[in-house]
């Protein structure tokens, strides 16, 4: 599962959701993406049902590096990153999540350039978009393959 988070009117905060869109038709069917928006926590009950073994968070956060790069935080590492714009911290809701789905859980988390109110993703941040977009629908399908689906 896939649970992108952002607010589509602060411009590089809309990460998030641009990248759903970009992914939910194009990953395998065994594969969910959710637009979590601003209320990412809207979203446990469903992860929660569906049962997920990994869920990927994805969201904006200050890490200090060049716009457009990307990390992958473990779960246990992501209290300390400065995180978008929603509450309650991604930390309680990575470790509900945990918990209530045994599921394991990662933050792929993209530095922005902006987070200004405004419409559309800054430069770096689009090509940043198409970039992570590919990656992720190549390794989901490459996994996809190994499993026999």
């Amino acid at each position: 599962m896939i649970l992108c988070i952002g607010s589509e009117i602060r411009t590089d905060d809309s990460f998030g959701p641009v990248l759903a869109e970009k992914l939910k038709q194009t990953v395998p069917r065994d594969v969910t993406v959710i637009n979590g928006g601003t209320s990412p926590e809207n979203y446990t009950g469903v992860i929660r049902r569906l049962a997920p073994t990994h869920v990927l968070l994805v969201d904006t956060a200050e890490m200090g590096l060049t716009p457009g790069e990307s990390r992958l935080v473990k779960a246990d590492e992501i209290e300390g990153f400065a995180i978008s714009t929603h509450a309650p911290p991604l930390g309680v809701i990575v470790e509900y999540l945990s918990v209530a789905s045994r599921a394991k859980v990662a933050l792929l988390a993209v530095q922005p350039r902006s987070l200004e109110f405004g419409d559309g993703l800054t430069d770096d941040l689009k090509n940043a978009v198409n970039v992570i977009a590919e990656a992720l629908i190549e390794v989901l399908a490459k996994r996809h393959d190994q499993i026999g689906h």
